[in-house]
């Protein structure tokens, strides 16, 4: 039961708007919260929120790059999923 758990968890990431954006936002590779607000469009304290959210949870690490910190996807898998997920979602909209 704790490994579905787990997989309830990390699915987790895939209910939110803002937590895709900033996982589409970080697909091309590692941002700062900067870049990630102006890619996105939501508020720093709403990108911060959901970063450190996404972080406790293993999808997102982040490295200090000078007075900057960097995000990026910690396993670059989770996007297979997210394909997945989109592609299955086109399928049930009839796109």
């Amino acid at each position: 039961m704790a490994e579905s758990s787990d997989q309830c968890e990390v699915c987790k990431v895939f209910s939110n708007p803002n937590r895709l954006g900033i996982l589409l936002a970080l697909r091309e590779g590692s941002r700062t919260v900067s870049e990630i607000v102006k890619e996105t469009g939501a508020s720093q304290s709403v990108i911060s929120q959901h970063l450190s959210m996404m972080k406790a949870r293993g999808i997102v690490t982040s490295q200090r790059k000078g007075a900057y910190i960097q995000y990026s996807i910690k396993y670059p898998e989770i996007m297979d999923a997210f394909d997945i997920m989109r592609a299955v979602t086109d399928k049930i909209q009839g796109k």
